[in-house]
C-alpha cells in the first residue's frame, strides 16, 4: 500500500463536493418531508421519520463550516490545501459511519410506528438511496475524470483481490456494529413500549433481513467495482474488458428481473397482488441502475482517452443524469402531492392512487425518453468517429417504433404487462449496444 499526495488532494476536493451535495439534497427533502408531517401527522412520534435528513443536514453543515474556517485561517499554499483536503477525506468517512449509525438507531422505531400515515408511505431511509445514486454517481464519475482509483493504494499489490476481500471483511464488521446499534435501540423500545410477541418477531426479522441483504448488496457492488478498476488499470485496449463485462452483468440482472416479473404475471392472482410481489424485487432495479451507471462512466472515460467526442460525452451524461435524478424526482413529486393535497388524499383513496400512477408513468416516460436520446447521441458519436457503419443511425426509427408501440399498449392492456414489454425492449437495446461496444474494443487499440 502507498500514499499519494496528489490523489489524496483530488479525493479531498471530491469529498468536499459530495458533502455539499449531500447537504443540499437532504435539506430539500427534509423540508418537504417535514412539511408533510406537519400537515398530515397527528402525533409527535412521526417526526422520527425525518430524523435522518436532520442528522445529515446538521453533520454536513458542521463539516463544511469547519472546512471553511480551516481555509480562512490557513496560509494559501499547497501545504494548506493538502491539510484541508485531508480533513474532508477523514470527515467524509466519519459522516458515512455517523449517518448509518443514526439510520440503524432510528430503524426499529420507524418499523414500530409503521405506515399508518401518509408521510410514512414515503418509506424511512429513502434519503440513503437518493444519496447513493446522485452522490455515488458523482464520485465514480469524478474519479474516472481525474484518472484516479478508489483502490489506488492496493492497485499494484501482488495480492490485490486478497486486500479487496479484507476490505469486505471490514465492511462485515461495520455491518455487525450497525446491527448491534439497531438491536440496542430495539431493546430500549421494548423497555418503553409493551409489544406483543408477534410484533417483536416481525421487527427483529425485518431488521436482520435488511442488514443481511444490504451487506450482500454493498459487498457485491464493491467487489464488482474493484474488479472493474483492476481490469481498467491493466487494460491493453482503449475499451477494457471490464467495461464490457459490466454491461453484460447489467443485461443478466435485467433478464433475471424480467423473467421473475413474467413468472409473477402468469400466476393466478390479481394485478394488485402481482404488483405488490413485483415491488419486493425492487432491489434488482437498484443493481441494474448501479451497474449501468458504472458501465457508462467507464465507457465514456476510456473512449475519450483516444477519441475526443462531445456527442458521446453528451450521450453518457444524459443517461447518467436521468438515472441518477429519477429517484430524487420521484421522492419530490410524491411528497409534494401529500403536502399540497392532504384533503383530497384523506377523502378519496382512488384519486391519490391515480395521482401516484400518473406521477410514476410521467417519470418513467421522461426517463425512457432521456435514455433513448442518450443512446442515439452515443451511436451518432461512434458513426462520426467511423467506428460503426452509418446504417446504425437508422436505430432512431426502431426506437421510435418501440416507444409508439408502448404508448399504444397502455390503452389496451394492464400496467404490469406494459412493464414486461418495456423490460424486454430495454434488454434488446442493451444487447445491441453490448455488441457495438465489443466491436469498438477490438478496433481501438491504445
Amino acid at each position: 500500500m502507498f500514499y499519494d499526495e496528489r490523489i489524496e488532494n483530488v479525493k479531498g476536493k471530491i469529498s468536499r463536493n459530495a458533502i455539499f451535495m449531500s447537504f443540499v439534497i437532504s435539506l430539500m427533502l427534509g423540508i418537504i418531508h417535514l412539511a408533510n408531517i406537519i400537515r398530515n401527522s397527528h402525533g409527535n412520534k412521526h417526526f422520527w421519520f425525518v430524523s435522518l435528513e436532520i442528522a445529515i443536514c446538521v453533520s454536513t453543515l458542521i463539516v463544511l463550516a469547519i472546512g471553511f474556517i480551516i481555509s480562512k485561517l490557513s496560509v494559501k499554499d499547497e501545504r494548506a490545501d493538502l491539510i484541508k483536503n485531508a480533513f474532508y477525506n477523514k470527515a467524509s468517512s466519519i459522516l458515512i459511519k455517523l449517518i448509518l449509525g443514526v439510520f440503524a438507531f432510528v430503524m426499529p422505531i420507524a418499523l414500530y410506528i409503521g405506515k399508518s400515515y401518509n408521510f410514512a408511505d414515503q418509506g424511512f431511509g429513502g434519503i440513503i438511496f437518493v444519496l447513493l445514486f446522485i452522490v455515488g454517481v458523482y464520485v465514480v464519475f469524478s474519479f474516472r475524470r481525474n484518472d484516479i482509483y478508489f483502490n489506488y493504494s492496493i492497485m499494484d499489490s501482488e495480492h490485490y483481490y486478497k486486500n479487496v476481500f479484507k476490505n469486505i471483511g471490514k465492511l462485515s464488521l461495520y455491518a455487525l456494529a450497525f446491527l448491534g446499534i439497531a438491536i440496542i435501540s430495539f431493546l430500549g423500545l421494548l423497555i418503553v413500549k409493551s409489544l406483543s410477541s408477534t410484533i417483536i418477531l416481525k421487527i427483529i426479522l425485518e431488521i436482520l433481513v435488511y442488514f443481511f441483504v444490504s451487506f450482500i448488496e454493498l459487498s457485491l457492488l464493491y467487489l464488482l467495482y474493484s474488479f472493474l478498476e483492476k481490469c481498467s488499470y491493466d487494460c491493453e485496449n482503449s475499451i477494457s474488458k471490464s467495461t464490457i463485462i459490466s454491461l453484460l452483468i447489467t443485461i443478466f440482472i435485467y433478464a433475471v428481473y424480467t423473467a421473475c416479473v413474467i413468472f409473477i404475471d402468469s400466476l393466478p392472482i390479481s394485478q394488485t397482488s402481482a404488483t405488490q410481489l413485483v415491488s419486493i424485487l425492487s432491489n434488482f432495479d437498484i443493481y441494474i441502475k448501479m451497474t449501468l451507471l458504472i458501465f457508462l462512466t467507464y465507457f465514456g472515460y476510456e473512449y475519450q482517452r483516444l477519441h475526443k467526442n462531445k456527442l458521446l460525452n453528451a450521450g453518457c451524461t444524459t443517461i447518467l443524469l436521468s438515472e441518477a435524478l429519477s429517484i430524487f424526482i420521484g421522492q419530490i413529486l410524491s411528497s409534494l402531492i401529500f403536502v399540497f393535497m392532504p384533503e383530497i388524499i384523506s377523502q378519496d383513496a382512488y384519486i391519490i392512487n391515480q395521482l401516484f400512477s400518473f406521477a410514476n408513468v410521467f417519470i418513467g416516460d421522461a426517463l425512457a425518453l432521456a435514455n433513448m436520446v442518450g443512446f442515439v447521441l452515443i451511436i451518432f458519436a461512434l458513426v462520426k468517429d467511423k467506428l460503426i457503419n452509418k446504417a446504425h443511425r437508422l436505430v432512431i426509427g426502431a426506437f421510435a417504433i418501440f416507444v409508439g408501440v408502448e404508448l399504444f399498449l397502455r390503452t389496451q392492456i394492464d400496467t404490469l404487462q406494459v412493464n414486461i414489454y418495456h423490460f424486454i425492449v430495454e434488454i434488446i437495446v442493451l444487447c445491441y449496444f453490448s455488441t457495438l461496444v465489443a466491436c469498438i474494443a477490438k478496433r481501438t487499440k491504445k
